[in-house]
């Protein structure tokens, strides 16, 4: 195995006051368990620029499937994989085994290496061979949500350039329609009744040829796109991010160093267990909860659809010694009583992501245990892969809200929006991130990319926040104009399996929903001259859009205008802040919305 080291002893950038420095000897690294001394991660030399003090080599020469197989010979024959609603189950091997076969099969359909196929799947065992087959092939793995709207998938078919897609045949009426939408789509392989397309379990008894599977030696896996999740990004409607074989092997391999990673991980036993609720489109699911149950044995136990008693059996059935949680799932845990303190007596460590959690519902959430169970908080984005930051295990509850401290060979700033230059500790400015594990970049968006991104390398984040004197990340507004919608909700149910599945979905998933989007689906209204889209507080929801129309003919209302999107989008990207006639937009010179504006006044109107 090859390694790339991030661990030189003072390493300049452009701007002098860039100073990287590693505090820690790869012996500490190998097998040493960190006690504090670690846990301060500003250079004393320049404590407003900061990196990670451990020493860390990152993933190299080696695709998504070889590293998360490296200790297969471990836990081989254990359980990796079960349906919780059947019980479905695969082992580790017949995982990886299967993932050869369909990706021998990928191949035989006659497409070539580089070329995207894209994942309309909800949690079931398959994910895994689906994406494992889709890498070893050499192609993009490009996941979808499957609540999306035919519209939806077909915009990230057509932009990713999706040449086949995998799909349940419950979800087949949507891919009808998106392939009068997509005409990039050539093949549609179909878990359970096919219809008339290819079969999926069928490719699965293809024999492997591994001479044909995709080998990181073969590559540069630091520049061969593996993985085409999309995200807002900033700004703007959804940009796929371009994540290599490499960056995603090395995001996973940094939250599992030591120091960082729960304690209680033994790779190669049969005693870890997860539950599988949020969701593998998302990269939260797919590389922290699905990826790394492959990379060190874990059982996991997958969920296709959120059901409270479903749910709440699975882990008295399945007793699962870590929690993948959203604020949402922490709040169903606390507040639902059938959920008992003995159901989670197993429970060794959760892990919370997607959005900051308050102290209150932490301290909260702590109380459901009566034993030490560690609580740890991520910070990160699509953009960097998954994360860039963690709370180490031993201060969880001193530092909780706080969204840790920079992962292994991750370099970070605060920059002041005004003036653009680096804060120190405890001062607030967009924050901004540097290291292994962030994106190549936008596809076939070199402006995107460009403007994310500044002269040292360092991705804008798009989030305000600042770093305490130790070096924990706070999160304290942000600088994106996205609105994030969370919460439980009951939805429209237009189609019953689709229901379960959004259900599903949205209630264990904080969604970013960008504005443009939204404004530029309603200017296809005939009667809308103009329009901005701002998040507005809601109880339940967090946040909610709301649309502010300047109409161009008498005749428009603010039901027509929320009717006209029903069909158009997802129901976390309806209208449900409202909708509101204007005479005007605020805009900047620039032809820039004034958001604040609209957001400010809405406020007052409140009080």
């Amino acid at each position: 195995m090859a390694l790339l080291s991030f661990s030189p002893i003072i390493r300049k950038f452009n701007d002098p006051k860039l100073l990287v420095r590693s505090f820690c000897s790869s012996q500490i690294l190998q097998g040493s368990a960190f006690r504090g001394k670690w846990i301060k991660s500003k250079l004393p030399e320049n404590p407003n620029v900061i990196s990670s003090v451990v020493e860390f080599q990152a993933s190299k020469n080696l695709t998504i499937p070889e590293f998360l197989r490296l200790n297969l010979e471990k836990y081989e024959n254990h359980p990796a994989l079960e349906c919780g609603i059947t019980g479905r189950i695969y082992t580790h091997g017949e995982v990886y085994k299967k993932g050869e076969s369909f990706a021998t099969a990928l191949i035989h359909h006659g497409l070539k290496r580089g070329d995207s196929v894209c994942i309309l799947l909800p949690n079931i065992p398959e994910y895994a061979i689906v994406a494992l087959g889709i890498w070893d092939a050499g192609f993009i793995a490009s996941p979808i949500n499957p609540a999306y709207t035919p519209a939806e998938v077909a915009r990230q078919v057509e932009n990713c350039g999706g040449k086949s897609i995998i799909t349940l045949s419950e979800l087949l009426p949507i891919v009808e329609k998106v392939k009068e939408l997509a005409p990039t789509l050539k093949s549609v392989i179909v878990i359970g009744d096919p219809k008339g397309h290819h079969n999926f379990f069928d490719m699965l008894n293809t024999e492997p040829d591994r001479d044909k599977l995709l080998k990181g030696s073969d590559i540069d896996t630091e520049t061969q796109t593996a993985l085409l999740p999309y995200s807002s990004g900033t700004t703007g409607p959804p940009k796929g991010v371009e994540l290599t074989h490499s960056t995603f092997s090395t995001n996973l391999l940094q939250a599992l160093t030591p120091g960082y990673r729960q304690t209680f991980y033994n790779e190669g036993t049969d005693g870890e267990r997860f539950i599988a609720v949020l969701p593998f489109f998302h990269m939260y699911g797919l590389q922290f909860v699905l990826a790394s149950a492959l990379h060190h044995g874990a059982h996991c136990v997958c969920l296709p659809k959120f059901d409270p008693a479903t749910f709440t059996q699975t882990i008295r059935r399945h007793k699962p010694t870590l929690l993948h949680l959203v604020t949402p799932l922490m709040q169903f845990l606390l507040h639902n009583p059938d959920v008992t303190k003995k159901d989670l007596e197993t429970v060794k460590g959760s892990v919370a992501g997607g959005a900051p959690t308050g102290k209150t519902l932490i301290s909260r959430y702590l109380e459901k245990f009566d034993h030490g169970m560690i609580y740890q908080e991520a910070y990160g984005m699509t953009e960097i892969s998954s994360g860039s930051h963690m709370t180490p295990p031993e201060v969880s509850v001193t530092k909780a809200g706080s969204g840790g401290t920079l992962l292994p060979g991750t370099t970070a700033k605060i920059v002041d929006i005004a003036t653009g230059k680096v804060v120190g500790p405890n001062e607030t400015g967009e924050i901004c991130v540097r290291g292994p594990q962030i994106m190549k970049g936008y596809y076939k968006n070199e402006k995107a990319t460009k403007e994310t991104r500044d002269d040292d390398g360092f991705l804008k984040t798009g989030d305000i926040g600042y770093h305490d004197d130790e070096g924990f990340l706070y999160i304290v507004d942000r600088l994106k104009e996205l609105i994030k919608v969370k919460g439980l909700q009951v939805l429209n149910k237009y189609d019953l399996i689709m229901a379960c599945i959004k259900y599903t979905l949205i209630a264990l998933t904080i969604w970013q929903v960008a504005p443009a989007e939204l404004e530029d689906i309603l200017r296809q209204h005939p009667e809308i001259a103009d329009v901005a889209v701002v998040g507005i507080p809601h109880e339940k929801l967090g946040e909610a859009p709301r649309a502010y129309v300047v109409p161009k003919t008498k005749s428009l209302t603010e039901k027509s205008v929320s009717d006209f999107m029903e069909s158009k989008v997802s129901s976390h990207k309806k209208l449900v802040g409202g909708v509101e006639l204007v005479s005007a937009i605020p805009k900047a010179p620039s032809g820039k919305i004034l958001r604040r504006v609209l957001k400010d006044e809405y406020t007052s109107r409140q009080k």
